[in-house]
């Protein structure tokens, strides 16, 4: 239950992302911001750190918000192992330390590499899941 939990939090967040970054990208007056502008109040500023959400990381978020899905209905399924479910708690994991190293200074730094290793993610679920259907 507690797996089941932690899970849906960190769907609930993933799936929050994406209007999150179109505010972002959209003044309150609803014009469509360019790529370094960006919509404050007069005397506002962002802090050391902040920036905007870029291409790579909404790609990325993709990828995760995918791969929690299929998780998701393969957790439902209730065909897999304890192993495998050990295995998608770590992915889970990983996706979370993400997302904290993308609110840090080095986060655009970090988007290819996330990407790869999300890649790899997505595959090693693919076996995964070719795996329970094949049960």
């Amino acid at each position: 239950m507690k797996k089941v939990a932690m899970f849906l939090l960190i769907v609930i967040f993933i799936l929050s992302m994406p209007g999150f970054a179109a505010a972002q990208m959209h003044g309150r007056s609803g014009q469509h911001m360019g790529p370094g502008q960006q919509h404050m109040a007069p005397g506002q500023h962002m802090a050391p750190g902040q920036h905007m959400m870029g291409d790579g990381m909404r790609h990325n978020m993709g990828l995760m918000s995918n791969m929690m899905g299929e998780m998701h209905q393969m957790l439902e399924s209730g065909r897999l192992t304890p192993e495998q479910e050990q295995q998608m708690l770590e992915w889970m994991d990983q996706m979370g330390g993400m997302m904290q190293q993308w609110h840090g200074p080095q986060g655009a730094q970090l988007e290819a590499q996330h990407r790869q290793q999300l890649q790899q993610m997505q595959q090693n679920l693919q076996q995964m899941k070719s795996q329970v259907q094949t049960r």
